[in-house]
This record gives C-alpha cells, structure tokens and sequence, in this order.
C-alpha cells in the first residue's frame, strides 16, 4: 500500500502543481531535469548539510530527493499562471508524463527498504525496472516535439505593401 502511495505522490507532484498553479509543462519538465542533474551531483553536500543542521536520521535519508523536488516546487511558485485557464484541459498528458519521469528519477534515490516497499507493487517494479527505458522515450519525445513544434519564421519577414 505505502508503494501505490509513493508513487503516487511522486507523479501527482508535477501535475498537480502544474495545474494548480497555472504552469507551462516544458518548465516543469525542465525543472524535474535540472533537479535530477543536482541531486546527482549535489546530493552528498546536500546529505552533509543536513546531518550539521539536524540529527535526523530520516532526513539525510531523503536529501537527494529533497534536492529532486525544491526545482520543481520552485518553478511551480514561481513560474504560476504561465499557461492561460482555457488550456488547462489539454495539458494533463504532458503533466503526467513529467510526473512519470520525476517517478523515474526519484525511486532509485529512495532509501532501500522504501524502494523495496515499492517495488513489491506490480506499478513499481515496472516503474523501476523500466525507469532508463521511460526516461529515454520521453526525452527523445520532448526534443522532437520542441523541435517540431517550434519552429520559427526563419527569419523570412512579410513585406507590406504600400497603398
């Protein structure tokens, strides 16, 4: 139960504070990339931090989540209403595949019997099992789309006629 749970949360975070707050995907997308690349590389320091400011255990345990998670809280906050409300509707899917993503990279960075817990799910041992195969997909996916769709003028200006 505490795996659907997890899970959950972790792809529930970007969607709904992409919805709640108004914010575009491709930030939050974005974010959850810049998060994964600090944590990465960020999170010991972030792990020594804790352990001089708190002797809580737990809390070392989850730095490298916590270094995941505060670029997107951020971006949520302070990139809100970037997407107008009559939009809202079509950007579930993109909210949800960044939500999947952010799963992606947050299960292998939980403590080992959270992961266990989770990967005694069906959802979570395939999330686990599959998270390089989900997360290339959907790079590949956005740097087509961004790519495709949008393009430029190519610097081609109108002219105007005179009347």
């Amino acid at each position: 139960m505490i795996g659907y749970i997890i899970i959950g949360i972790a792809v529930g975070l970007p969607f709904l504070l992409g919805l709640f707050f108004r914010v575009n995907p491709s930030f939050l997308f974005f974010s959850v990339m810049a998060g994964e690349l600090l944590s990465r590389y960020f999170g010991d320091d972030a792990e020594l931090v804790i352990k001089t400011f708190s002797n809580k255990e737990w809390m070392t345990q989850y730095a490298e989540v916590i270094v995941l998670l505060l670029p997107v809280i951020f971006t949520a906050l302070f990139l809100k209403g970037t997407i107008e409300k009559a939009k809202l509707f079509y950007l579930w899917v993109p909210l949800l595949v960044t939500g999947i993503v952010l799963a992606a990279f947050a299960l292998p960075t939980l403590p080992e019997e959270v992961i266990r817990q989770v990967t005694n799910t069906e959802i979570g041992k395939q999330l686990y099992d599959s998270s390089e195969f989900i997360i290339g997909v959907v790079v590949a996916f956005q740097l087509i789309s961004l790519w495709l769709l949008n393009k430029g003028h190519g610097g081609r200006k109108k002219k105007h006629k005179k009347h």
